[in-house]
């Protein structure tokens, strides 16, 4: 691709490709870089900072921070690209490609959040799921030291088993007790109050969960958990979706029409399958995060489903559920940073379309 802009660009004395992108910068910094390389060779050259390191040094500055241990076993220092330096004079190279239009600067009529910010609900460790994290920090340790072959482990398997078990201790061991207050179950009764609050005026909820999708019975699911815990607690089955149910566009467009309509009322779902193109908002209320996506922008996806134009409600709950001393801290914390390093300087990360000018 890169070889054929610059063929484009060549052809057309640097003009002729157009890039149009809600989110140029979707999980680390490097990818602003990848941008202007794109559509600024020219200019990038022309500052001598047309290779990354030049770049990194130019306009990034690393940070040395203490942050919580990716198996959750405590803190450690580390030191990441984490801040940008030279704002405005990258601003403004920047700008001579890009159009930017912030959430600020267009403010569009989308619901007010209640309390501000997304509320967090705490979901204590249990006995059992300490035991898994101290696995965990023992195949981490063993990694670190070189006494594991990593085909036989590595860290993304040690990430994945922490995210399952910080979901649900069954994705571990399906022999494992229920605990009453784990976070499925504190989700569980968060959607059903919500569910018979907003029964007057029909309003929806979305679950956001990337793990333990639908298996149509062929092992533990936390969709189909929730859905039959809601079930026992009355809610109509007609009422409850998984969108994995509906692989066609003509039978998503269906659901999403239902939704609309006060019909379903509680739409579960990926931020693969539900993150982009579901435009449900008009009567959502409340979105819920059962687990953490791995990217920024994920969130901001996920998000953008109920923070829209067109939502009918004045005000909406975005809930994230975190399980204690567990993988989660870690997935959100680190969410937070590169969030926060996307966002240092000027919010265009929400509303920009990268297009080379003619």
């Amino acid at each position: 691709m890169f070889l054929k802009v610059l063929h484009v660009q060549r052809m057309n004395s640097g003009a002729g490709v157009v890039f149009a992108t809600g989110t140029p910068i979707a999980n680390s910094v490097a990818e602003m870089f990848t941008m202007q390389r794109y559509l600024q060779m020219t200019a990038l050259k022309a500052l001598k900072v047309d290779h990354f390191d030049s770049w990194a040094a130019t306009f990034g500055e690393p940070v040395s921070a203490m942050e919580l241990a990716p198996d959750g076993s405590g803190y450690r220092l580390n030191t990441r690209f984490a801040r940008f330096i030279n704002v405005p004079e990258l601003m403004q190279q920047f700008r001579q490609v890009a159009d930017i239009q912030t959430q600020k600067m267009l403010k569009l009529p989308v619901p007010e959040l209640r309390t501000g910010k997304p509320m967090v609900v705490n979901a204590p460790c249990s006995k059992e799921l300490k035991e898994i994290v101290e696995s965990l920090v023992e195949r981490a340790e063993a990694l670190r030291s070189g006494r594991i072959d990593p085909r036989e482990d590595n860290m993304l398997l040690v990430t994945t088993d922490g995210r399952k078990a910080a979901l649900d201790l069954r994705l571990q061991d399906p022999s494992l007790p229920d605990h009453p207050n784990s976070k499925v179950n504190l989700a569980v009764a968060e959607v059903e109050r919500i569910w018979r609050d907003t029964s007057d005026k029909s309003l929806a909820q979305l679950v956001f969960c990337d793990l333990s999708v639908p298996t149509g019975g062929r092992g533990f699911s936390v969709y189909e958990d929730m859905r039959d815990k809601l079930l026992a607690r009355g809610v109509p089955a007609g009422e409850m979706e998984f969108i994995q149910d509906h692989d066609s566009d003509a039978a998503k467009l269906m659901l999403f029409r239902d939704v609309r309509a006060g019909r379903v009322r509680i739409l579960f779902g990926s931020t693969q399958k539900m993150g982009t193109g579901a435009n449900v908002q008009e009567r959502l209320v409340a979105l819920h995060h059962l687990d953490a996506p791995w990217r920024p922008a994920d969130v901001e996806q996920r998000e953008g489903r109920i923070l829209r134009q067109g939502n009918t409600n004045e005000e909406v709950q975005i809930y994230r559920y975190v399980t204690e001393e567990s993988f989660d801290a870690y997935m959100w914390q680190t969410l937070e940073t590169k969030a926060r390093f996307i966002r240092t300087g000027h919010d265009w990360r929400d509303r920009s379309s990268p297009h080379r000018r003619h």
